[in-house]
Protein backbone atom coordinates (compact mmCIF):
# COMPACT_ATOMS: atom_id res chain seq x y z
CA UNK A 1 0.00 0.00 0.00
CA UNK A 2 0.89 3.48 -0.75
CA UNK A 3 -0.04 6.97 0.60
CA UNK A 4 0.37 10.14 -1.13
CA UNK A 5 1.00 13.10 1.71
CA UNK A 6 1.29 16.93 0.11
CA UNK A 7 2.96 19.13 3.11
CA UNK A 8 3.53 22.76 2.91
CA UNK A 9 5.85 22.80 6.18
CA UNK A 10 3.16 25.03 8.12
CA UNK A 11 1.97 23.68 11.75
CA UNK A 12 -0.51 21.52 9.91
CA UNK A 13 2.56 19.44 8.78
CA UNK A 14 3.60 17.54 11.79
CA UNK A 15 0.21 16.38 12.70
CA UNK A 16 -0.10 15.01 9.48
CA UNK A 17 2.89 13.15 9.78
CA UNK A 18 2.16 11.40 13.09
CA UNK A 19 -1.07 10.09 11.99
CA UNK A 20 0.18 8.93 8.57
CA UNK A 21 3.20 7.83 10.43
CA UNK A 22 0.96 5.36 12.76
CA UNK A 23 -1.24 4.14 9.89
CA UNK A 24 2.03 3.91 7.52
CA UNK A 25 3.31 0.99 10.24
CA UNK A 26 0.17 -0.54 10.27
CA UNK A 27 0.22 -2.00 6.80
CA UNK A 28 3.69 -1.54 5.99
CA UNK A 29 2.94 1.38 3.66
CA UNK A 30 5.27 3.36 2.31
CA UNK A 31 4.68 7.25 2.26
CA UNK A 32 5.72 9.49 -0.94
CA UNK A 33 6.06 12.69 0.43
CA UNK A 34 5.37 15.34 -2.04
CA UNK A 35 6.03 19.46 -1.77
CA UNK A 36 4.59 21.55 -4.53
CA UNK A 37 6.66 25.18 -5.28
CA UNK A 38 4.86 27.94 -6.73
CA UNK A 39 6.56 28.72 -9.84
CA UNK A 40 8.78 31.82 -9.79
CA UNK A 41 6.64 34.26 -12.32
CA UNK A 42 8.60 36.87 -14.91
CA UNK A 43 7.07 40.13 -14.51
CA UNK A 44 8.26 42.50 -16.94
CA UNK A 45 8.91 45.88 -16.61
CA UNK A 46 8.44 48.70 -19.48
CA UNK A 47 11.98 49.58 -20.49
CA UNK A 48 11.12 53.18 -19.90
CA UNK A 49 10.81 52.22 -16.23
CA UNK A 50 14.79 52.12 -16.24
CA UNK A 51 15.33 48.72 -14.83
CA UNK A 52 17.22 46.23 -17.23
CA UNK A 53 15.42 43.26 -18.35
CA UNK A 54 16.03 40.09 -15.95
CA UNK A 55 18.07 37.48 -17.05
CA UNK A 56 15.43 34.09 -17.69
CA UNK A 57 17.87 31.93 -16.67
CA UNK A 58 18.52 33.48 -13.05
CA UNK A 59 14.76 32.63 -12.33
CA UNK A 60 15.50 29.01 -13.77
CA UNK A 61 18.06 28.85 -10.74
CA UNK A 62 15.87 30.46 -8.72
CA UNK A 63 13.28 27.75 -9.21
CA UNK A 64 15.91 25.38 -9.29
CA UNK A 65 17.39 26.06 -5.78
CA UNK A 66 13.25 26.53 -4.55
CA UNK A 67 13.21 23.02 -5.29
CA UNK A 68 16.78 21.79 -3.52
CA UNK A 69 15.78 23.49 -0.69
CA UNK A 70 11.72 21.46 -0.35
CA UNK A 71 14.57 18.59 -0.92
CA UNK A 72 16.47 18.67 1.96
CA UNK A 73 13.12 19.64 4.49
CA UNK A 74 11.28 16.50 2.99
CA UNK A 75 14.49 14.54 3.60
CA UNK A 76 14.31 15.61 7.30
CA UNK A 77 10.52 14.53 7.65
CA UNK A 78 12.02 11.01 5.69
CA UNK A 79 13.61 10.75 8.87
CA UNK A 80 10.97 11.32 11.57
CA UNK A 81 8.86 8.39 9.33
CA UNK A 82 11.50 6.12 9.86
CA UNK A 83 11.65 3.36 9.65
CA UNK A 84 8.68 4.04 7.24
CA UNK A 85 9.76 4.22 3.80
CA UNK A 86 9.72 7.27 2.19
CA UNK A 87 9.66 8.52 -1.22
CA UNK A 88 11.01 11.53 -1.68
CA UNK A 89 8.55 14.48 -4.59
CA UNK A 90 9.17 18.06 -5.51
CA UNK A 91 7.13 19.67 -8.40
CA UNK A 92 6.71 22.97 -9.53
CA UNK A 93 3.00 24.46 -10.05
CA UNK A 94 -0.48 24.47 -8.15
CA UNK A 95 -0.62 22.39 -5.13
CA UNK A 96 -3.86 20.69 -6.31
CA UNK A 97 -3.10 20.31 -9.77
CA UNK A 98 0.13 18.30 -9.04
CA UNK A 99 -1.84 16.04 -6.20
CA UNK A 100 -4.16 14.86 -8.51
CA UNK A 101 -1.48 14.82 -11.21
CA UNK A 102 0.06 11.92 -9.18
CA UNK A 103 -2.98 10.44 -7.52
CA UNK A 104 -2.05 7.28 -9.66
CA UNK A 105 1.02 6.59 -7.94
CA UNK A 106 -0.83 6.01 -4.15
CA UNK A 107 -3.77 3.98 -2.67
CA UNK A 108 -4.98 6.92 -0.35
CA UNK A 109 -4.56 10.40 -0.39
CA UNK A 110 -3.71 11.89 3.03
CA UNK A 111 -3.91 15.66 3.10
CA UNK A 112 -4.39 18.26 5.76
CA UNK A 113 -6.74 21.29 6.02
CA UNK A 114 -5.79 24.57 6.75
CA UNK A 115 -8.38 26.96 8.16
CA UNK A 116 -9.61 30.11 6.00
CA UNK A 117 -11.46 32.59 6.27
CA UNK A 118 -14.52 33.31 4.16
CA UNK A 119 -13.46 35.68 1.60
CA UNK A 120 -10.46 33.73 1.12
CA UNK A 121 -12.45 30.49 0.65
CA UNK A 122 -14.51 32.02 -1.99
CA UNK A 123 -11.74 33.62 -3.88
CA UNK A 124 -9.46 30.46 -4.25
CA UNK A 125 -10.89 27.54 -2.74
CA UNK A 126 -8.95 25.30 -0.61
CA UNK A 127 -6.86 22.40 -2.24
CA UNK A 128 -8.12 19.67 0.25
CA UNK A 129 -11.56 20.67 -1.31
CA UNK A 130 -10.37 20.58 -4.89
CA UNK A 131 -8.68 17.25 -4.41
CA UNK A 132 -11.74 15.78 -3.00
CA UNK A 133 -14.20 16.97 -5.76
CA UNK A 134 -11.77 15.67 -8.75
CA UNK A 135 -9.74 12.71 -7.02
CA UNK A 136 -10.06 9.11 -8.13
CA UNK A 137 -8.08 7.80 -4.74
CA UNK A 138 -9.82 7.74 -1.76
CA UNK A 139 -9.07 10.67 0.21
CA UNK A 140 -8.34 11.30 4.41
CA UNK A 141 -8.59 15.02 4.87
CA UNK A 142 -7.03 15.67 8.45
CA UNK A 143 -8.73 18.88 9.97
CA UNK A 144 -9.86 20.55 13.59
CA UNK A 145 -8.14 19.44 16.33
CA UNK A 146 -5.10 16.86 16.00
CA UNK A 147 -6.08 13.53 17.28
CA UNK A 148 -3.73 10.56 17.80
CA UNK A 149 -5.68 7.50 16.85
CA UNK A 150 -9.85 7.16 15.34
CA UNK A 151 -11.09 5.52 18.44
CA UNK A 152 -14.36 7.26 17.68
CA UNK A 153 -15.57 6.80 14.06
CA UNK A 154 -18.69 7.75 12.27
CA UNK A 155 -19.49 5.63 8.83
CA UNK A 156 -22.58 7.90 7.37
CA UNK A 157 -24.22 5.01 5.44
CA UNK A 158 -27.36 5.76 2.88
CA UNK A 159 -27.27 1.95 1.83
CA UNK A 160 -25.79 2.57 -1.50
CA UNK A 161 -22.91 0.73 -2.75
CA UNK A 162 -21.00 4.24 -2.81
CA UNK A 163 -21.07 3.61 0.87
CA UNK A 164 -20.86 0.57 0.99
CA UNK A 165 -17.33 0.68 -0.63
CA UNK A 166 -16.75 3.18 1.79
CA UNK A 167 -17.34 1.04 4.55
CA UNK A 168 -15.32 -1.53 3.89
CA UNK A 169 -12.33 0.40 2.80
CA UNK A 170 -12.45 2.03 6.52
CA UNK A 171 -12.26 -1.20 7.81
CA UNK A 172 -9.10 -2.72 6.08
CA UNK A 173 -7.99 0.66 6.48
CA UNK A 174 -8.27 1.72 9.76
CA UNK A 175 -8.07 -1.56 13.01
CA UNK A 176 -9.93 -1.30 15.78
CA UNK A 177 -8.02 -0.26 19.06
CA UNK A 178 -9.44 -1.67 22.48
CA UNK A 179 -12.12 -0.31 23.42
CA UNK A 180 -13.06 1.86 20.08
CA UNK A 181 -16.76 2.70 19.26
CA UNK A 182 -17.78 3.11 15.59
CA UNK A 183 -21.08 4.45 14.87
CA UNK A 184 -23.44 3.90 11.33
CA UNK A 185 -24.90 6.77 10.71
CA UNK A 186 -28.19 6.64 8.81
CA UNK A 187 -29.74 10.10 7.72
CA UNK A 188 -33.45 9.74 6.61
CA UNK A 189 -34.70 12.61 4.42
CA UNK A 190 -38.19 13.82 5.16
CA UNK A 191 -40.17 13.10 2.11
CA UNK A 192 -43.86 13.96 1.68
CA UNK A 193 -45.24 11.96 -1.10
CA UNK A 194 -49.28 11.67 -0.68
CA UNK A 195 -49.93 8.19 -0.49
CA UNK A 196 -53.26 6.41 0.62
CA UNK A 197 -52.34 5.36 4.50
CA UNK A 198 -52.66 1.68 4.43
CA UNK A 199 -50.07 1.54 1.52
CA UNK A 200 -47.56 4.07 3.48
CA UNK A 201 -47.86 2.02 6.35
CA UNK A 202 -47.14 -1.01 4.95
CA UNK A 203 -44.41 -0.13 2.47
CA UNK A 204 -42.40 1.97 5.12
CA UNK A 205 -42.61 -1.28 7.35
CA UNK A 206 -40.90 -3.79 4.88
CA UNK A 207 -38.22 -1.11 4.16
CA UNK A 208 -37.41 -0.53 7.63
CA UNK A 209 -37.35 -4.76 8.04
CA UNK A 210 -34.96 -4.61 5.18
CA UNK A 211 -32.89 -2.20 6.24
CA UNK A 212 -32.44 -3.25 9.85
CA UNK A 213 -31.70 -6.68 8.31
CA UNK A 214 -28.51 -5.27 6.27
CA UNK A 215 -27.69 -2.65 8.64
CA UNK A 216 -27.25 -5.58 11.27
CA UNK A 217 -24.72 -7.19 9.13
CA UNK A 218 -23.25 -4.30 8.86
CA UNK A 219 -22.52 -4.36 12.72
CA UNK A 220 -21.71 -7.68 12.93
CA UNK A 221 -18.83 -7.43 10.71
CA UNK A 222 -17.82 -4.62 12.45
CA UNK A 223 -17.69 -6.07 15.50
CA UNK A 224 -16.21 -9.59 14.17
CA UNK A 225 -12.86 -6.90 13.60
CA UNK A 226 -13.15 -5.19 16.60
CA UNK A 227 -15.99 -2.61 16.98
CA UNK A 228 -17.86 -1.90 19.25
CA UNK A 229 -20.91 -1.21 16.86
CA UNK A 230 -23.98 1.00 17.03
CA UNK A 231 -26.25 2.03 14.61
CA UNK A 232 -28.26 5.49 14.83
CA UNK A 233 -30.96 6.61 12.29
CA UNK A 234 -32.15 9.90 11.88
CA UNK A 235 -34.59 12.17 10.00
CA UNK A 236 -33.89 15.12 8.49
CA UNK A 237 -35.32 17.26 5.59
CA UNK A 238 -31.45 17.46 4.17
CA UNK A 239 -28.84 14.71 4.63
CA UNK A 240 -25.90 16.76 4.33
CA UNK A 241 -27.15 18.84 7.41
CA UNK A 242 -28.39 16.01 8.87
CA UNK A 243 -25.10 14.47 9.07
CA UNK A 244 -23.32 17.69 10.50
CA UNK A 245 -26.01 18.09 12.82
CA UNK A 246 -25.27 14.33 14.30
CA UNK A 247 -21.50 15.07 14.71
CA UNK A 248 -22.13 18.45 16.93
CA UNK A 249 -23.79 16.14 19.52
CA UNK A 250 -20.82 13.90 20.38
CA UNK A 251 -16.90 13.73 19.88
CA UNK A 252 -15.95 11.81 17.05
CA UNK A 253 -12.17 10.96 15.91
CA UNK A 254 -13.53 10.37 11.91
CA UNK A 255 -16.04 10.93 9.50
CA UNK A 256 -16.12 8.22 6.83
CA UNK A 257 -18.21 8.94 3.53
CA UNK A 258 -18.84 7.42 0.33
CA UNK A 259 -19.15 9.72 -2.88
CA UNK A 260 -20.64 9.14 -6.18
CA UNK A 261 -17.56 10.46 -7.43
CA UNK A 262 -19.64 12.72 -10.07
CA UNK A 263 -18.27 14.08 -13.53
CA UNK A 264 -17.36 18.12 -13.85
CA UNK A 265 -21.62 19.16 -15.39
CA UNK A 266 -23.03 17.15 -12.64
CA UNK A 267 -21.29 17.90 -9.51
CA UNK A 268 -21.92 21.39 -10.74
CA UNK A 269 -26.09 20.89 -11.11
CA UNK A 270 -26.63 17.80 -8.52
CA UNK A 271 -23.53 18.97 -5.63
CA UNK A 272 -22.18 16.68 -3.10
CA UNK A 273 -23.12 15.59 0.10
CA UNK A 274 -19.48 15.18 0.76
CA UNK A 275 -18.03 18.19 -0.35
CA UNK A 276 -20.71 19.92 1.21
CA UNK A 277 -20.41 18.02 4.53
CA UNK A 278 -16.24 18.56 4.32
CA UNK A 279 -16.61 22.24 4.13
CA UNK A 280 -18.75 22.32 7.04
CA UNK A 281 -17.16 19.90 9.75
CA UNK A 282 -14.19 19.79 11.83
CA UNK A 283 -12.73 16.37 12.15
CA UNK A 284 -10.97 14.38 9.92
CA UNK A 285 -12.88 12.84 6.78
CA UNK A 286 -12.11 10.07 4.65
CA UNK A 287 -14.03 9.88 1.47
CA UNK A 288 -13.73 7.41 -0.79
CA UNK A 289 -14.89 7.84 -4.36
CA UNK A 290 -17.32 5.65 -6.60
CA UNK A 291 -16.67 7.21 -9.90
CA UNK A 292 -19.51 6.78 -12.60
Amino acid sequence: MKFLVPVDFTDITNPLLRITKKLALKHSAQILLLHTIPPVIYLPYPESFGISPIDLSKLAELESKNVETAKRKLSALAEFLSPVSVEILVDVGDPAEVILAKENLADLIIVGSHRRGLVEKILIGSTSEKVVSYSHKPVLVLKGKEVESFRRVCVAHDLSKHAQTAFEFFLSLIPAEEGAKLTILNVEETVDIPMVDVITEEITKKIAEEKAKYFNSLLEKAQDMGWIAELVIEKHGNVSAGIVQFLKQGEYDLLVMGSRGLSGLKRVLLGSTSSDVLRKVEIPVLIHKSHL
